[in-house]
């Protein structure tokens, strides 16, 4: 696992680890170092997390609630039990979502007719603990299931990290949009502004009514995408 998602473990920001890791000598040592990122065993970072307070022992099994919708089937909501949700931390990169499913082969077999399209399916919200609700517009698919000695049924999802968003607040779930424009908007815009620059529109806006054109581009608010766009530019080296 990233330190990020221990971060999300524990309800605290990716610095509050980094510091945790940095001044605890018992913090447990990398399992794999990449080119970017150090990864850590699970089960050890979870021990140290419990040892030091940091989380507690949760009551029962914890559960991910999530409702796809494809053109080909209707809108389905689906349970995941002990699930594991890895978020990339580049906009290039995948999320993945992993859980045992309440219903061994129906939910499973139901999961792969969704998202078994070329787009694959739409991810209108996820409730996941740890973590926001979440949406992705389009290329839900599954891309694992694993059947354990007991006859229990683990199925692994995944997506484009560069899709991932905020789920929407109103009842009918989904994502919310919005746009960048290339230009900064004027005095009389109106429109809800977002951290990354985007614009959702609102009908009442003198500027953009219900568009914000000429825009960059559109993504969900929220996601790994505004994320990317409010990084800080690097700082230019003195010649």
């Amino acid at each position: 696992m990233l330190l990020t998602e221990a971060a999300r473990m524990a309800g605290v920001g990716r610095a509050a680890v980094v510091n945790w890791r940095r001044r605890h000598d018992d913090f447990p040592a990398p399992a794999a170092v990449t080119d970017v990122h150090p990864r850590f065993d699970r089960s050890a970072v979870v021990s140290w997390l419990l040892a030091h307070d940091k989380i507690a022992v949760p009551a029962g099994v914890s559960s991910a609630t999530l409702v796809l919708w494809s053109g080909q089937a209707a809108e389905r909501r689906f349970r995941l039990d002990d699930p594991v949700l890895e978020l990339a931390d580049d906009a290039d990169g995948e999320d993945r979502l992993s859980g045992w499913t309440t219903d061994t082969d129906a939910d499973a077999d139901a999961l792969a007719t969704l998202t078994a399209t070329d787009t694959g399916a739409s991810l209108r919200r996820l409730t996941a603990p740890a973590t926001p609700p979440l949406a992705v517009p389009a290329g839900v698919r599954v891309i694992d299931r694993y059947r354990a000695g007991s006859g229990g049924l683990r199925v692994t999802l995944a997506w484009p990290a560069g899709l991932r968003g905020t789920a929407d607040r109103r009842p009918r779930g989904g994502t919310v949009d919005h746009a960048v424009p290339y230009a900064t908007p004027g005095a009389q815009c109106v429109c809800v502004r977002q951290a990354c620059g985007g614009l959702i529109p609102v009908p009442y806006c003198p500027e953009h009514g219900r568009t914000a054109e000429p825009a960059m581009e559109w993504h969900p608010a929220g996601g790994i995408r505004c994320t990317h766009l409010t990084r800080p530019a690097p700082a230019e080296q003195p010649a």
